[in-house]
């Protein structure tokens, strides 16, 4: 397989939700060609459902595939350049701790076969999963966003102590300038991949007593994904009124600046990022469908998106519904182009830091920008 240098700085590099239809591999190798000189996906990440308890997704939303179909997608897509990441990213694996403990010989045997099959790299969101897997196995280990990585010095921590060489981090920084350049600085001074989710809508709380969405890092965020590694159906999932889902659905649909305030980056924002010395991007979806999949990851790779921005996002609804992405409609219309320069609040000078103000009353930036750019109407 070609070596590639994901510290080249002249390109961006992706790590792309896998969905494990064996067209994807394809379609991917061919954006590969075709945007070589500027953008390349490295990387697919996702689990099966074989293994619920030690991914952030309930079974019934992960795909059914044997071991030998496993094996035979990971040797495709290395042939064609892509290495596979695969997700234990569950917050809590098996419940609770002893019942994980329980589990650890049958845990550190998958590790083993995962390495032997040609996996590359684990994604991890709990450090007793890097303890347990360290014991029989040095393979590539990535902290998942999920982990919260919300401190420069926690880089060097997981560096340093656990062998952990990627970290994609908290969604919550995506917009913080001064963290993003420290830690970017840490990170390529130590050979260390920092990665940030692109296409990630998730910071809309519910909606307030006057009628305004919240905006924060979400209150319900820790919940959710207690709900992911412990719900084992679909009945689960839409239980108590399909909590706290529910909550940042209908919050994000109330109003325009409900979605500004998410802390998504554009296909065309991604300069902002490199400027600062940040050039790799994961990019979800891993339960969409190819056709949505192979939109939104050339979106990025061209860093060209002329739609409504809320389709870089898989639709919460989708997943429920089982609507295909593309057939899926849109209550709010935010047409991407109208959203160059947004980011220059976050990005010129010395920046701005969201999680000091409150929002909608300190800081009424988002609800501005919509109403001068005429979204409402949309």
């Amino acid at each position: 397989m070609e070596k590639i240098n994901v510290f080249d700085k002249t390109k961006n590099f992706y790590k792309v939700g896998c969905n494990f239809d064996l067209e994807l591999i394809d379609k991917i190798a061919e954006l590969n060609e075709k945007y070589k000189d500027k953008a390349r996906v490295v990387e697919f990440f996702g689990s099966d459902a074989t293994h619920e308890e030690l991914t952030a997704r309930p079974g019934w939303r992960l795909p059914d595939i044997s071991k030998e179909y496993f094996e035979e997608y990971i040797k495709k897509a290395k042939e064609k350049g892509i290495l596979f990441n695969y997700t234990m990213n569950s917050i809590q694996p098996y419940g609770s701790k002893n019942e994980l403990l329980a589990h650890k010989k049958e845990v550190q045997e998958f590790v083993k076969w995962l390495e032997n099959i040609g996996v590359y790299r684990i994604t991890i969101a709990n450090p007793i999963m890097a303890l347990i897997i360290r014991e029989v196995s040095n393979i590539e280990l990535e902290m998942s966003c999920i982990g919260h990585v919300d401190t420069v010095t926690q880089l060097r921590f997981y560096h340093e102590e656990l062998g952990i060489n990627k970290f994609c981090v908290s969604i919550l920084k995506n917009r913080n300038k001064k963290w993003l350049k420290n830690a970017a600085k840490y990170a390529n001074e130590n050979n260390i991949i920092l990665e940030l989710l692109a296409n990630e809508f998730c910071s809309v709380a519910g909606i307030g007593k006057n009628g305004s969405p919240y905006a924060t890092h979400c209150a319900f965020r820790d919940s959710c994904y207690l709900c992911h590694a412990m719900n084992r159906t679909k009945e689960d999932s839409m239980s108590y009124n399909n909590y706290p889902m529910n909550y940042c659905m209908s919050a994000r649909n109330s109003t325009p600046e409900a979605w500004l305030r998410t802390r998504w980056i554009r296909p065309e924002d991604l300069h902002y990022y490199n400027e600062i010395g940040i050039n790799y991007f994961k990019v979800s979806g891993r339960t969409g469908t190819t056709e949505y999949l192979i939109r939104i990851i050339e979106a990025y790779m061209s860093e060209n998106f002329d739609a409504n921005l809320l389709e870089l996002w898989k639709p919460l609804e989708t997943i429920y519904n089982g609507v295909k992405e593309s057939s899926h409609k849109h209550t709010v219309n935010i047409p991407n182009k109208k959203l160059d320069k947004f980011l220059d609040k976050w990005f010129i000078g010395e920046g701005w830091e969201c999680a000091d103000e409150l929002c909608g009353t300190t800081c009424t930036y988002c609800e501005e920008f919509a109403k001068s750019h005429n979204l409402y109407e949309n």
